[in-house]
């Protein structure tokens, strides 16, 4: 059975951003530790790294506390939550008189661990918002490795650049496949999903579009991947942008690789989005018809009111949790509100109303405002309001679209009905037992855990492959 408390970690968690699996290192992230978020260090034997798995129902969360000795004799700590791709946040560390027990706040987010060292280990009790749970910490004596990170092809060659369009710098690098393979080449740009992302997309130690870009280009297709505004050599966000900017980023990395025209074949260039970055290909391939090809993973076609309304059913089903028709009105009149009020300040009035009369959780005054800063943020009003089917019904060449069957941020369903009934050319592919990450998993619930399924999977690159030869073969 999943708890009342449990319920409400997850609607909060599906209120924040369209896509977590990606946006979690931004303001997503407060969200998702609303409930869950532990512990740190102590002197002498509570020096070190430890590491321990928050359980709650079906929920599990791994923590990390680092945790050292200063000169004084007093303790620094810091928590790490790789699953969810966040680290060094600051934490208050101290002990119990006999240096046998530490307790652990983590003040950003009104958290506390409490806990006494056992046969090497730290048992004791994490507490947030009037949840306690049990939580023991091992000591990690060696760094994990991931053996499921990609290789480079041999004899590839790289090529970095710096281009401009409109007052913004962006940092790209292009891939390109062994001598062996004829030139000029096809070539993809790879578009990320929303949140700052670097030109890996990388993720809980996972880097998707490096895997990808390796995997192409030991096929014969050429790779663009850029860092997003705000990562690597990019200019900082300025906290104003929405999907169009980011989609002039997309199309100025298109007008690059097209000039490239002694490496790279101009008439078969194409995208590969994932997620807002489907969204983004399919705006500019409305528009350009240089665009050979899309390729989208998991990139919404509905509507954004309809993405997030959906998001938040999904995952209360794939939880087992049952819910009345009222809790799905209160869920989608907040999404209604951010379509309907164009006063900003009226807006964010009525926000704080709807938290405030919440029958699904009950919300502090500061994750009130929290809640309301994000979803009032110029990105997320946008992304509410934008509906891509115009751009969907002007897109003459060919997409694939792959969605994944455990997919519970982008409904797979809602999106590819949507593009069968909108797009002239599309082959749409439900990956079974596939997520969000592309990753092939052994059960819907263990889907969300990122950090534990391994690489993108072998079929979704398959796919991606065999379409865009396929796509060159009949040009």
């Amino acid at each position: 059975m999943i708890t009342q408390t449990e319920r409400n970690y997850l609607l909060l968690l599906q209120l924040k951003y369209i896509d977590y699996s990606i946006a979690m290192k931004k303001i997503l992230f407060t969200s998702l530790m609303i409930f869950f978020i532990g512990f740190a260090a102590s002197a002498l034997s509570f020096s070190g790294k430890w590491e321990g798995t928050l359980k709650a129902g079906l929920v599990k969360l791994r923590l990390v506390f680092n945790i050292q000795e200063l000169q004084d004799g007093t303790l620094s700590a810091t928590l790490d939550s790789p699953d969810q791709g966040a680290t060094d946040i600051p934490c208050e560390a101290t002990l119990a008189p006999g240096n046998d027990k530490i307790e652990i706040n983590v003040p950003l987010y009104h958290a506390k661990f409490t806990g006494a060292l056992n046969n090497g280990k730290i048992e004791g009790t994490f507490s947030q918002n009037g949840l306690n749970l049990p939580l023991t910490m091992e000591k990690v004596e060696k760094e994990n490795s991931n053996p499921d990170l990609p290789q480079e092809t041999s004899n590839q060659e790289s090529y970095d650049y710096l281009f401009k369009h409109d007052g913004v710098t962006l940092a790209g690098q292009l891939d390109m496949p062994p001598a062996s393979f004829s030139r000029p080449c096809p070539a993809v740009i790879l578009i990320s999903g929303s949140g700052t992302q670097d030109r890996n997309e990388a993720l809980l130690g996972l880097k998707p579009f490096k895997v990808i870009s390796d995997y192409l280009i030991s096929h014969g297709i050429a790779v663009f991947r850029y860092d997003d505004r705000g990562a690597g050599e990019s200019s900082p966000l300025n906290g104003n942008e929405t999907t169009l900017d980011f989609a002039k980023d997309a199309q100025a990395a298109f007008d690059l690789v097209c000039d490239q025209y002694e490496m790279i074949d101009p008439t078969r260039i194409g995208y590969i989005g994932h997620s807002e970055g489907g969204q983004i290909a399919f705006v500019n391939a409305a528009s350009d018809k240089r665009v050979a090809f899309v390729v989208s993973l998991a990139g919404p076609a509905a509507s954004g009111r309809e993405v997030m309304v959906k998001q938040n059913l999904s995952l209360l089903d794939m939880m087992g949790v049952p819910y009345t028709q009222s809790q799905v009105d209160e869920v989608s009149a907040i999404f209604d509100d951010i379509v309907n009020i164009a006063d900003t300040v009226a807006l964010r009035e009525s926000l704080r109303k709807r938290l405030t009369a919440s029958t699904l959780q009950h919300y502090t005054d500061e994750q009130i405002e929290q809640n309301v800063a994000a979803m009032t943020s110029p990105w997320y009003i946008a992304y509410i309001r934008f509906n891509p089917k115009p751009y969907l019904e002007r897109i003459t060449c060919p997409v694939l679209a792959l969605n994944g069957e455990w997919d519970f941020q982008v409904d797979a369903k809602q999106t590819l009905d949507a593009l069968k009934t909108s797009v002239k050319n599309v082959q749409c592919k439900l990956l079974p037992k596939h997520n969000h990450l592309f990753q092939e998993c052994a059960s819907k619930f263990e889907s969300m855990n990122y950090a534990t399924q391994g690489n993108i999977s072998s079929i979704t690159l398959d796919y991606i492959k065999d379409f865009i030869k396929c796509v060159n073969s009949k040009q």
